[in-house]
């Protein structure tokens, strides 16, 4: 009896850890920028401009501070940015190689690192953290 319930167990935890370990694919939106919560960095812009976060967030059109950039990673190798400050989308595509993600869009490359369901980024004093949705 006590084998079976340790199997049962091994099975679980293995099934598990294989849910947990889905691949990148799917809708990330944006954490943090430069270490900040998105909604601080939000809120330094909507004070220079003036607004208020919700009539800055109402603007673009969006919900969450978090909803002003999102990023899907597609299963045929296409990447798609969305910047819904500046009314913008993207699209290119995105390679991994062990925990590296690397994003190309126009041209430009930016390598994020997979750590459990965020996507890590660090370019030069920028950094952005991305979490699966």
């Amino acid at each position: 009896m006590k084998r079976i319930i340790a199997l049962g167990m091994t099975i679980l935890l293995i099934a598990a850890l294989l849910v947990g370990c889905g691949g990148p694919e799917g809708k990330y939106v944006v954490k943090s920028i430069d270490g900040k919560s998105v909604e601080e960095a939000l809120k330094s812009s909507a004070d220079l401009s003036g607004m208020s976060v919700d009539d800055m967030l109402k603007q673009m059109g969006v919900d969450s501070a978090e909803e002003i950039v999102t990023l899907e990673l597609k299963s045929d190798g296409t990447a798609v940015m969305e910047v819904k400050m500046f009314s913008t989308t993207k699209e290119g595509k995105w390679e991994k190689d062990g925990d590296k993600i690397t994003i190309t869009i126009d041209e430009q490359a930016a390598e994020f690192t997979l750590k459990g369901n965020e996507l890590h980024s660090e370019s030069g004093d920028q950094k952005y953290v991305f979490v699966k949705k």
